[in-house]
């Protein structure tokens, strides 16, 4: 029999996500704080919850992707969240991106308020990755959890890997973004001294195929790069808070990220100069702003 799976948080990769649970076959409850964010899945035959608390009471299994340690620990703590709720042996799967010690503090607090268990599951791949059920999700908790997650994982993620205990799901993601913004910033820089050397950016598509640059994020993303810049990505804000994660976390063991700490500061310029949702903010910022514009700076 499948568990009763509860997804919250309905955004860009959230309701892509709860909709292959939904398609999968298990009962499904979804929780969104814009509630008109849930129409379509509840059009599609999941329950509308009307609190997280609702979600849990009613769920086995709680999968959450939401914005921030802010919004993770109003779900988690707040009035109507999910310490209220009485102990089922329910499982939280968060695919939240979060710091490390969030994580750990937060599944620590809700175990002691009634015993609800956590995996921290963040999740690599965008929102054609959830489309296809393809992303890559790294997680840290228990064994015994994390099996008992696979299910659910399965109907939107092709790989699945337990890192370690809670907490190590949330630290193998900022190893992914610092990747991901290296990489990105480089192929920003690559396709704009192409375009200056006569060579059109999306040739390098074919010219470098193979070679030791070429990624699968090279190939999704320089074609968005190209004007009219992709908005549907996610927002580098969003990376620029990951980063900023990845560097309290290096200075409390004395790690240095120097490129890192770079990158964070060229994001944070990147984001004021274009809008953070677009592909081409790193562009943006390497072409500079054109002489017909004003002297503000563009949001």
């Amino acid at each position: 029999m499948n568990p009763t799976v509860g997804f919250i948080g309905l955004g860009v990769l959230g309701s892509r996500m709860a909709r292959r649970v939904l398609d999968a076959g298990f009962p499904l409850t979804v929780w969104n704080r814009t509630q008109r964010k849930a129409e379509p899945l509840h059009a599609a035959g999941a329950r509308v919850a009307t609190t997280p608390a609702d979600v849990a009471r009613t769920c086995d299994i709680l999968a959450m992707c939401v914005t921030d340690r802010e919004a993770v620990t109003a779900i988690a703590f707040g009035p109507d969240g999910l310490h209220t709720v009485p102990a089922r042996k329910q499982l939280v799967i968060d695919h939240s991106s979060i710091a490390p010690d969030a994580t750990r503090s937060i599944a620590d607090r809700l175990f002691a308020a009634n015993g609800i268990s956590w995996l921290d599951a963040p999740v690599s791949g965008g929102t054609p990755a959830a489309e296809r059920g393809t992303l890559t999700v790294m997680a840290g908790g228990s064994t015994a959890d994390f099996d008992r997650a696979l299910p659910v994982l399965r109907c939107y993620a092709r790989r699945h890997t337990l890192m370690g205990p809670v907490g190590s799901g949330q630290a193998t993601k900022l190893c992914n973004q610092i990747i991901v913004a290296a990489t990105t910033w480089g192929i920003a820089e690559a396709a704009t001294f192409a375009r200056a050397s006569g060579i059109p950016p999306e040739s390098l598509l074919q010219g470098l195929a193979g070679g030791f640059a070429d990624s699968a994020l090279f190939q999704h993303y320089l074609p968005l790069m190209s004007p009219p810049h992709d908005q549907a990505i996610g927002s580098l804000e969003d990376l620029v808070k990951d980063l900023d994660a990845a560097l309290t976390q290096s200075r409390a063991t004395g790690t240095p990220l120097p490129l890192a700490a770079h990158l964070a500061e060229l994001l944070r310029i990147a984001n004021k100069w274009t809008p953070p949702q677009a592909a081409g903010s790193f562009i943006g910022l390497l072409h500079g702003k054109p002489d017909s514009e004003t002297t503000d700076i563009p949001r």
